[in-house]
């Protein structure tokens, strides 16, 4: 079984070609004039006049074409490094991109600390401009956080120290990841693979191939399990010291960052949490049933994403017929969706075949000069690949809604795009319960809300815990590896109970999420995603016609307000309050109940 090849030659025909040095040359050119015309306003923008306010807003246009173009060359050289981390060309320019990027980022650093510290009638002079205005909610954002902004110098020093910093130590972890190989030990061979095609065999039915990649995947990171240990001190202790540098006038934490990031305050994470919290016996029973499926009394932690035993069919199901489900459910929602899909299919925008040095993981990313969008992943065709499907095609969907918009109000949130991804994977579901008829059928369609259920609001609240207490824990020293498999074994027992056999303590070492550079907590957003995806369903049928001219708002307002107000604005409802994510909690638990039933018959 092996997935479709994706087209990224539309855009440039290879690393080497005409086209890609083409623009290459072009951004580093412009690099240069954008230097060169900072430097010459520099010292009017204390008090800046009409004619400065004018330079300012030219400027700042052609910053944004600098970064579209170099984004897409960026993507571009990702998407390379993606299906062979061994490419080194790619890496090569990946690393030129990087010092790229940092230079740009310095060069910009007088206007934005000026934008964020002026006054108010010089803040609106600058946004006095057709395009500047759209990027009205992002500059007010910064501003906001005025108080945690250093002095030009101070800002040029970490911006430039960044490539040899963090984004060093997660470049790190994904050459680790890349290239390493892992042993599957059966009865009579062992076999040899890559990672990323190890983790997919984790979500395959046959149980000797999910237990034979775990341990090999186990025994990998254990190899390995200082150099994460080190990997992730690191990126802890470089986002510690910023915020402690930043707390000058007003205190910063670790925490302030992601929760900017993702548009949300510390009371509506807490409300989510506490929700979580106060309903985790309910949802281990999710787990249990599982288990009882399977005919054990816990779950193994190879069984944590395996598909149903119970099935109509567990034949593995080709990309092709996988696509057409995965588009005739997003038909029952809308025909623009399922055209979506169709499309995505037809241009070859989708990545999933099987290759030795293959990179973990699934996402979606996009092309920001031609506005197209790509999926990736690895397919081998069980349930949880199809559930995968949907959920990166969610995401591609959220940007092609917004494809006619400024590129100042398409910057939206994890915790808004993961609604989006989620929300595909519950229509997916949804529509494939619709249609089944034997008890095998409900029970396998079934299957995959147990496991959302165990994944949104167990595991990632275990990364979540896990994350806080080690970022609280990093901030007096580093933690040596046994000391981080004794933190997450504590905190996996805390959330998953009696549900599974043991804990995965290694789970922060070979879980991507955790080894991000520019990203920290890179959990929570999934839980709000999948809470608020369902939030939004639950009104389909009440809006009836309206629903997807409602559902197309919402996306459309993600990059342009808080999560608070968006839900505000389009539901009425104060996220800040666990009651909004008790509501969503309660459906799941009415579909655990609903599978218990079924498997009670």
């Amino acid at each position: 079984m092996n997935g479709p090849t994706w087209n990224i030659e539309s855009v440039y025909p290879t690393l080497t070609s005409p086209e890609f040095q083409k623009d290459w040359n072009h951004v580093t050119g412009e690099l240069e004039s954008l230097q060169k015309n900072i430097a010459e306003i520099k010292a009017d923008l204390q008090k800046p006049s009409d004619k400065t306010i004018t330079q300012i807003q030219n400027i700042l246009m052609a910053y944004e074409k600098c970064v579209i173009t170099a984004a897409t060359m960026s993507t571009y050289v990702n998407c390379l490094l993606s299906v062979d981390s061994t490419n080194t060309d790619a890496k090569t320019k990946e690393s030129e991109i990087q010092i790229f990027f940092s230079k740009l980022s310095q060069a910009i650093i007088p206007l934005n600390l000026m934008i964020q510290k002026c006054d108010e009638a010089t803040f609106n002079k600058i946004l006095n401009h057709d395009h500047i205005k759209s990027y009205r909610f992002n500059y007010e954002e910064k501003r906001k956080k005025v108080a945690h902004a250093l002095s030009e110098p101070e800002e040029l020093l970490m911006t430039s120290l960044e490539v040899s910093g963090h984004t060093a130590w997660g470049n790190l972890y994904d050459e680790l990841s890349g290239n390493m190989r892992v042993q599957l030990k059966y009865a009579d061979r062992t076999e040899t693979v890559g990672l990323a095609k190890a983790s997919a065999l984790t979500k395959t039915a046959n149980e000797a191939d999910r237990k034979a990649a775990w341990i090999g995947i186990q025994e990998a990171w254990a190899e390995h399990q200082h150099s994460a240990a080190a990997i992730v001190n690191a990126l802890a202790g470089w986002r510690i010291e910023d915020a402690q540098k930043r707390s000058h006038t007003k205190a910063m934490s670790f925490m302030n960052n992601p929760l900017n990031d993702n548009r949300i305050t510390q009371k509506t994470l807490d409300a989510m949490i506490t929700a979580c919290r106060n309903n985790t016996k309910d949802i281990q029973k999710a787990g249990l049933l599982m288990a009882k499926v399977m005919k054990k009394e816990k779950l193994e932690l190879w069984d944590l994403m395996a598909p149903s035993p119970i099935a109509a069919s567990a034949a593995a199901v080709p990309f092709e017929e996988g696509a057409k489900i995965v588009k005739d459910s997003f038909a029952n929602v809308s025909p623009e969706m399922a055209d979506f899909v169709q499309m995505m299919v037809d241009n070859n925008w989708i990545e999933g075949r099987v290759l030795p040095n293959k990179r973990t993981g699934a996402y979606c990313t996009g092309f920001l000069a031609k506005r197209e969008p790509r999926v990736y992943m690895t397919y081998m065709g069980s349930n949880s690949d199809i559930g995968t499907l949907a959920h990166e095609l969610g995401h591609g969907f959220h940007s092609w809604v917004m494809r006619d918009m400024s590129l100042g109000e398409m910057d939206y949130p994890m915790t808004l795009a993961e609604t989006a991804s989620v929300f595909a994977e519950t229509v997916l579901g949804d529509a494939l319960m619709g249609v089944s008829k034997s008890r095998e059928e409900k029970i396998e369609n079934a299957w995959g809300d147990l496991e959302s259920a165990m994944a949104f609001l167990i595991n990632i609240p275990v990364r979540y815990e896990f994350e806080r207490k080690f970022y609280e824990a990093r901030k007096e020293r580093t933690l040596s590896a046994d000391e981080l498999r004794s933190l997450m074994g504590s905190v996996w027992k805390e959330w998953y109970g009696d549900s599974t056999e043991k804990a995965d303590e290694l789970f922060w070492a070979h879980k991507l999420h955790f080894h991000i550079a520019g990203l920290s907590f890179y959990n929570f957003p999934y839980t709000f995603g999948y809470l608020f995806s369902l939030s939004i369903y639950a009104r389909r049928k009440e809006l009836g016609a309206e629903f997807m001219p409602k559902y197309k708002a919402i996306l459309r307002d993600t990059g342009r307000m808080s999560a608070e107000d968006l839900i505000q604005k389009h539901l009425g409802e104060d996220i800040t309050q666990p009651a909004f994510w008790q509501k969503s909690i309660d459906v799941v638990k009415a579909k655990i109940n609903h599978f218990e039933t079924l498997i009670s018959n």
